[in-house]
């Protein structure tokens, strides 16, 4: 008898063991999991890209599309982009965006443009793949008038896009995070993505509620190789896990006006729009020393 119970004990036990050491390598992979990303102990952000604006360095930034275009026609904007729109003050810059009739051409041909605005972008100076990117930025809330910060690929036309913040201008409490990739062009050049060529589009996106209007903050995106990150102020508002971008981008500032039809229509009235931005800054993860 007290041999069995010896024999069932050193079996239990040896359960219990092998349940424990069970426990041990699972939370070991997730502590390690949980390190793969901004956690990680042995490495430190490095900066890779940097602007104070204390002037406007045009070695580093085009005022139009990298690819000719001042607008962009499939959104049916009714801005057109001028680099006098641009400009450096009291080491900010400022987008101006302004009642202006100009005449530009588009993917349509030539037409009639009612507002001039600005943009700034770096497709012949930086492009980078996973990161951090950075910007302080303020801009008013004002009907129609739609700044964003965004990154995308130098393979154009094409996905993905990140989408850091899109201010839309029809809801002043409410900016928008977004991510779209896949394939949204029959004629994407390079074959396919996860498997297929045909086109295909994703997309997913979060909605942040505060107040955005007229004050500093700091938005920021940080891409890991097993996830995605969008902060306000140091504060995570989205995540995703999906369609995580392998290919250097470039970063965009712009400031859009849309009719959004219906009450969300432009508002004509008033002085310039000013988005301002204090800094923009890039980084990458590389070990401690």
């Amino acid at each position: 008898m007290k041999k069995y119970w010896q024999q069932k004990f050193a079996k239990q036990a040896s359960s219990v063991r092998i349940l424990i050491f069970g426990l041990i390598i699972i939370c070991l992979q997730s502590f390690s999991c949980s390190f793969t990303t901004e956690e990680n102990l042995n490495y430190e952000w490095k900066l890779t890209f940097e602007d104070h604006f204390d002037s406007l360095d045009r070695s580093k930034w085009l005022t139009s599309f990298d690819w000719g275009n001042r607008t962009i026609w499939s959104n049916k904007e009714l801005q057109w982009y001028k680099d006098e729109n641009v400009f450096s003050e009291n080491g900010v810059l400022k987008i101006v965006t302004k009642m202006e009739s100009v005449y530009g051409k588009d993917t349509e041909g030539e037409k009639q443009f009612e507002f001039t605005s600005g943009m700034i972008n770096t497709p012949r100076s930086f492009k980078q793949a996973y990161g951090k990117w950075e910007m302080k930025v303020k801009f008013p809330f004002r009907e129609g008038f739609w700044p964003a910060f965004w990154l995308i690929p130098e393979q154009r036309p094409g996905l993905p896009e990140i989408d850091i913040f899109e201010y839309f201008g029809f809801k002043e409490n409410e900016i928008t995070c977004n991510q779209h990739w896949g394939i949204d062009f029959p004629s994407f050049p390079g074959g396919d993505y996860e498997g297929k060529s045909e086109p295909f589009y994703y997309r997913k996106s979060k909605v942040v509620e505060g107040d955005f209007s007229d004050r500093w903050m700091v938005w920021s995106f940080e891409c890991y190789p097993d996830k995605m990150l969008w902060k306000l102020d140091g504060n995570v508002v989205f995540e995703s896990k999906e369609g995580i971008p392998t290919a250097p981008m470039y970063l965009i500032a712009n400031v859009a006006v849309k009719d959004w039809g219906g009450e969300y229509s432009v508002d004509y009235s008033g002085s310039p729009y000013v988005m301002e931005i204090d800094y923009v800054r890039v980084y990458k993860m590389v070990p401690k020393n």
